[in-house]
């Protein structure tokens, strides 16, 4: 399933920092899109199955979600038979990041505003008591105007800001959160395992490229990454095999060789123990608007 880029109609004709609105419809239904705008959407009434990034989730009434900008993502639910109700009704915050950043420049310093929004490409459940405030503020929101309005904004902007009762709903790129270190030993290695994780890396050539000894080595990565070599490329390739399998018809078997694996079983192994279902079953769950 490939996500389709949407251009937003409010945004289309003007450079506005944020636009928000209560949607009203039978069901959720949309395509596997994403847009350059992040989106905080509270859910009122109605359940279904969310996918945002990676993350495929159950979702119903009182679900708090952050999306951050150009994350595929979509909220999906079937029509019950002989329903006519509007049964789906959210509350959508959409917000510009670039156009809000540039607006507060000279106001504010802005730079923890953009980290923010860097980071929620990850994609955030909001819990907790954060949760009742920033709902109880959301709702009002469709009816506000000017400065009341704005004031609004701004809380909810402090609210998010603040990283406590933020579940993070996908896990960083494995390879750009150490890539980015101080040049040496770990940008060589990462840059190498991005460039190969496609074929056979044994620990002698992970050693080899870092410079140190078997032994060494595998202290090292440990105390890195917090993980075994072996366990941190099976991550790094079903991460691989995770966005083939959302966005291309390749066979499961076809996939599991593109991501390195020559074993079928243990790709599926792999899989199931990161993703907690099957390569088939989680192409399912994206396939489901279809």
């Amino acid at each position: 399933m490939k996500a389709t880029y949407t251009l937003l109609p409010d945004f289309a004709q003007s450079r506005r920092p944020f636009v928000v609105k209560k949607i009203v419809r039978p069901y959720f239904s949309t395509d596997f899109h994403f847009h350059t705008e992040c989106q905080l959407v509270y859910v009122l009434s109605g359940s279904g199955t969310r996918i945002i990034g990676d993350s495929i989730e159950h979702f119903e009434e009182g679900d708090l979600t952050f999306v951050g900008p150009n994350v595929p993502h979509v909220w999906y639910s079937k029509p019950e038979p002989g329903s006519g109700g509007n049964d789906a009704i959210s509350i959508a915050l959409y917000i510009n990041p670039d156009v809000l950043s540039e607006k507060l420049e000279g106001l504010i310093d802005t730079k923890e505003l953009r980290q923010f929004f860097t980071e929620s490409a990850r994609g955030i459940s909001i819990c907790g008591a954060k949760k009742i405030l920033i709902t109880d503020i959301l709702k009002k929101m469709p009816e506000q105007k000017n400065i009341t309005l704005l004031a609004s904004f701004t809380q909810i902007l402090n609210h998010l800001l603040d990283p406590e009762e933020l579940i993070w709903l996908n896990v960083p790129s494995l390879l750009s959160a150490y890539s980015g270190q101080a040049p040496g030993r770990v940008h060589k290695l990462m840059h190498y395992i991005q460039q190969n994780f496609k074929d056979e890396i044994t620990l002698q050539q992970a050693a080899s490229v870092s410079g140190l000894q078997i032994h060494s080595f595998c202290r090292f990565f440990k105390t890195l990454t917090n993980r075994t070599f072996s366990d941190f490329l099976n991550e790094v390739r079903i991460s691989f095999a995770c966005k083939l399998l959302q966005q291309s018809d390749l066979p499961v078997t076809q996939i599991a060789l593109e991501c390195g694996y020559t074993n079928i079983s243990y790709f599926n192994r792999c899989f199931k123990k990161i993703n907690k279902v099957a390569p088939k079953e989680y192409r399912s769950l994206c396939l489901i608007k279809n």
